[in-house]
């Protein structure tokens, strides 16, 4: 006798803070947010896409802005196969300050993408205001990483405080881990009807039924620490030499082969010490006048393919001058300046994913 099933997931079985994004393609080939759930103090916003959408945009928001001290969000993603997801904010996410006897600020988010999906991670960068302890788990779920079908492109950065009020790098404590995995045995979909997910009930942890997460293919993590301080040592903000931000971003899977190859000739076509003077070479009058600006705002950067991903990691001086040079990597900009027609990114997704960069 076969049991029935389990009914669909509402708002009021979800747990506190989580939530269940869930992307799914109907025929003949329909983009549809299968499943859309959320509860405080999480909340999402997905605006209708037009008839030619190439993806769907999701915008992950707080009330009042920010997370205060105690909130725990669990946000869990499913991209099915076809499937073109870009998940945004609408402005710094701000972690207020740690009250006594609270615990830390918590957010956690699993990402699983199926074969032949592809998946945008392009928020605005995380504010940790004066004496705020924060934490952030994300972790990414790739089903195809043989043909590398299972593509992604995710940006995670933070920035130094509330500068006009004198925060700079005054934060008790900053976590962020970003850790993708192969899966198997991934023929279960989250759906609400079994249970499983972040988005509520059922399975410890978010699991999927019948999901056993495979090999870890890469780990990233900062950590910055405003308590770790013995006597006499430099204090979290004298130690980040004027660095007011810091970004990584990480890209992995076939459609985005032109944008890791742009960006790694970019990163080899930048001047080492010692190799020429840039104020009599020839060579300068065609060097590109995006890394020209980006030194005079004092953006450092590097690039490098680690284990099927390239691994960007950049910070500046200004956050302005940040966003213009993530801009530029992210949408392939020629010598002039210009964003080149029908980018990797632009491609994927359509036009309107670089919000958080303008």
């Amino acid at each position: 006798m076969t049991s029935p099933a389990s009914p669909p997931l509402t708002q009021s079985s979800i747990p506190d803070g989580d939530g269940l994004i869930h992307v799914r393609v109907l025929p003949p080939s329909k983009l549809t947010l299968h499943q859309l759930n959320y509860k405080y103090p999480l909340k999402l916003i997905s605006p209708a896409p037009s008839q030619w959408a190439k993806s769907l945009t999701v915008f992950v928001l707080s009330y009042g802005g920010g997370l205060v001290s105690g909130d725990a969000v669990n946000l869990r993603v499913v991209v099915e196969g076809k499937g073109r997801l870009c998940l945004q904010t609408q402005g710094s996410t701000k972690i207020f300050k740690q009250t006594p006897s609270s615990p830390p600020t918590i957010q956690r988010m699993t990402v699983r993408i199926h074969p032949g999906a592809s998946f945008l991670l392009l928020p605005d960068p995380v504010q940790p205001f004066a004496e705020s302890n924060y934490i952030q788990h994300q972790i990414f779920e790739l089903e195809d990483t043989t043909d590398d079908t299972s593509s992604l492109v995710v940006l995670d950065w933070v920035t130094e405080g509330r500068a006009a009020r004198d925060e700079h790098w005054s934060l008790r404590r900053f976590e962020s881990r970003n850790e993708f995995y192969g899966v198997k045995n991934a023929d279960n979909v989250v759906d609400g009807s079994g249970g499983g997910g972040g988005g509520g009930g059922g399975n410890k942890g978010g699991e999927e039924v019948g999901l056993v997460r495979g090999k870890l293919l890469l780990r990233d993590a900062m950590i910055l620490d405003g308590d770790d301080l013995l006597s006499g040592e430099e204090t979290l903000r004298e130690r980040q030499d004027s660095q007011t931000i810091f970004a990584t971003i990480l890209i992995r899977g076939k459609p985005f082969t032109k944008l890791i190859g742009y960006i790694k000739t970019r990163y080899a076509n930048e001047p080492r010490i010692g190799q020429k003077r840039w104020d009599t070479d020839d060579d300068s009058r065609r060097h590109n006048s995006i890394e020209v600006e980006a030194r005079r705002n004092g953006v450092l950067w590097a690039a490098s393919s680690v284990r099927g991903f390239l691994l960007v990691k950049v910070s500046g001086v200004e956050m302005e001058g940040v966003k213009r040079f993530v801009r530029g990597l992210l949408s392939e900009v020629d010598e002039e300046g210009v964003a080149r027609e029908g980018g990797c990114i632009t491609q994927e997704f359509g036009t309107g994913m670089f919000r958080c960069l303008e």
